[in-house]
């Protein structure tokens, strides 16, 4: 795939009309919504485009500005929102680090990419566009209060409410995956010992399942133990137990109104999650465990979140 190439649009963008444009920026790929800029935020609008391009990591600014002008053409484009792993000030559009794609490290993204293209332009996280979406036009739709939470290489959870996120107030909150579960546990990627993601991330499951004699990633382990393998099996229910164990610990402080849950790990048939859920029942005690349910955006989440900001965002510009 070379940048610029779409993948999977569902209509020109050459159509014309006033539009907004989100971009998930992944690290591999940068997938592009383009919605037309009138469309109301109460449901997902019909994309004018839609589909994904190489990630740009060399010269990330000139490379994503060049995906924006390719998607323009002779539409009015009134904003722009990105959605990018890793920690974000998203009220200075600046990408404080990147992981995934450490050439954004300490830029200015959302003011050089402005003035690169001459219309405003937004950078959040992406966990927070997920879950935005999520909880507004996903499995949370219809209720005040949500926290969102992914499974996958890590742990990444945000609490949303009346469709924003609450960030806290050094904007960390939701960080589910460094709740210490096992004191005498492993070292985390964090420092602490024993955190969630030492026992559920994707790498945890792995080196759990390695260490058992098995062979393929956590899809694979997770397929032994629906199959009935015996240590997968209790591989998958440490892990749910230490899963119900945080979700718990999340019902007593931010008694949400919904649960949802996605990314990799969590995906059909759910059994991780739905045992961890039978675990929550078994083990809650004054807790209002609230319902539990697999999110429905899968991987255009991020896209979609990075939307309904720019709506937003235009709207409450026009109001001022």
């Amino acid at each position: 795939m070379t940048r610029g190439e779409q993948i999977g649009s569902t209509s020109s963008a050459h159509d014309g009309g006033s539009v907004v444009l989100g971009l998930d920026v992944g690290g591999s790929s940068v997938k592009h919504l383009l919605a037309p800029a009138r469309s109301s935020t109460d449901a997902p609008p019909a994309p004018r485009a839609r589909g994904r391009h190489a990630t740009p990591k060399d010269s990330p600014v000139d490379g994503l500005a060049a995906i924006v002008s390719s998607l323009r053409g002779d539409t009015e484009l009134e904003r722009v929102v990105l959605s990018i792993p890793g920690l974000v000030d998203e009220a200075e559009g600046v990408v404080v680090r990147s992981t995934n794609i450490p050439s954004l490290d300490g830029r200015p993204l959302g003011a050089q990419l402005a003035d690169e293209l001459g219309i405003p332009v937004d950078v959040i996280n992406d966990g927070h566009a997920a879950a935005v979406a999520e909880a507004s036009w996903g499995a949370g739709s219809g209720i005040d209060d949500v926290f969102v939470l992914a499974l996958g290489t890590g742990i990444a959870g945000a609490h949303v409410v009346d469709g924003r996120v609450v960030p806290g107030a050094h904007g960390s909150a939701g960080e589910l995956g460094h709740i210490t579960i096992e004191p005498s546990g492993r070292v985390c990627s964090c420092g602490r010992r024993g955190c969630l993601e030492t026992i559920i991330g994707a790498p945890a499951l792995r080196r759990a399942w390695a260490e058992a004699g098995g062979t393929g990633g956590p899809e694979v382990l997770l397929a032994a133990s629906a199959d009935g393998d015996a240590t997968a099996a209790a591989i998958v229910e440490r892990a749910s137990a230490a899963l119900a164990e945080a979700i718990l610990t999340l019902c007593a402080l931010v008694d949400p109104g919904c649960i949802v849950i996605g990314g990799g790990l969590a995906q059909a048939p759910h059994r991780l999650v739905r045992l961890a859920e039978r675990y929550v029942g078994e083990r809650a005690s004054f807790h209002r465990v609230p319902p539990i349910v697999p999110a429905t955006l899968g991987e255009w989440a991020g896209a979609n979140g990075a939307v309904l900001t720019a709506l937003r965002r235009q709207r409450a510009l026009a109001r001022s």
